[in-house]
C-alpha cells in the first residue's frame, strides 16, 4: 500500500477490482504523475503474491473498505478515491464514512437497491457462482474473461492482462451478487464522478447510470470501451 506524500495537488488513491493487485494502475500514475498529482495504489488485503488463499477465503467487502479507510486517515488532506470495478464499490462504502475531495467510480460495481444482475452478467460470472456459494477463492475462467471484461481488447493485451490475474474471494462475490453492501448516500459530501465502457458487459452503462443518479453524480459513458 503506498502512503500518501504532502504535495500541494490532492493525493489520488486508486483501488483495484477484483484479480487485480496495486500494479493495475501503472499507466493511470505516470499519467497522474506527468501531470502533478501523487497517486498511491492500494494492494487489497490477500492480494500480494504469494497469495494467502487461506486468508482470502475469509475475506469480505468490509475487509477492504476498512483498509483503505485506513489508508485515506493516513493521509495529511483528504485525498481523492478512484476505484475501479469492486474496487469502486469499496471506494463508495469508504465515501460513506470519511471525508474526501473527491470520487471517482469506474465500471462501478453497484451497492444493494441496485441490482447487478442482467444477462451479459451472468454470462460473465455465471462460471463462478458455485465459487461465490461456497466462500472459495476462485479466478474468472479465460472464456468469461474474454467475453465480459476484455471484449474491445486486442487479443494480445487480453492475454497479457488475464495472466496477470490473481484468486479474489467467493465471500466478496457472494456479498456483491445478492446485494448485500448498503452505502448511505446521505453520508456522502463529495463531488462524484462515475465512468463507464459503452461496451462494457460486467458493468453494463444502465448500472452505471443508476450509480450516477443514486449520488447525484456526473456521468460519462466512454464510446466502444469495454470493462477493462
Amino acid at each position: 500500500m503506498g502512503a500518501c506524500g504532502i504535495v500541494t495537488s490532492p493525493s489520488i488513491l486508486l483501488v483495484h477490482g477484483m484479480w487485480g493487485d496495486g500494479s493495475f494502475w501503472n499507466r493511470f500514475r505516470r499519467r497522474f504523475e506527468r501531470d502533478g498529482f501523487n497517486s498511491s495504489p492500494i494492494t487489497l488485503v490477500h492480494h500480494d503474491t504469494p497469495q494467502d488463499l487461506h486468508g482470502l477465503r475469509h475475506a469480505g467487502i468490509m475487509n477492504y473498505v476498512a483498509q483503505v479507510r485506513e489508508a485515506v486517515r493516513g493521509c495529511p488532506e483528504p485525498p481523492v478515491v478512484v476505484g475501479h470495478s469492486m474496487g469502486a464499490l469499496v471506494a463508495q462504502k469508504v465515501a460513506e464514512a470519511v471525508v474526501l475531495k473527491g470520487l471517482v467510480l469506474l465500471s462501478p460495481v453497484p451497492p444493494a437497491g441496485i441490482s447487478p444482475i442482467r444477462p451479459s452478467v451472468l454470462m460473465t460470472m455465471g462460471a463462478n457462482l458455485p465459487d461465490a456459494l461456497l466462500s472459495r477463492p476462485f479466478r474468472i475462467p479465460w472464456r468469461n474473461a474474454r467475453y465480459g471484461l476484455f471484449n474491445t481488447l486486442p487479443p494480445r493485451e487480453q492475454v497479457v492482462v488475464y495472466r496477470s490475474f490473481l484468486y479474489e474471494s467467493g465471500r466478496v462475490l457472494w456479498q456483491i451478487l445478492r446485494g448485500g453492501v448498503s452505502v448511505a448516500e446521505r453520508n456522502m459530501s463529495c463531488p462524484v464522478l462515475v465512468g463507464v465502457g459503452s461496451e462494457d458487459r460486467a458493468t453494463p452503462p444502465p448500472i452505471a447510470r443508476r450509480i450516477a443518479f443514486k449520488y447525484g453524480a456526473d456521468f460519462h459513458e466512454y464510446p466502444g470501451e469495454c470493462h477493462y
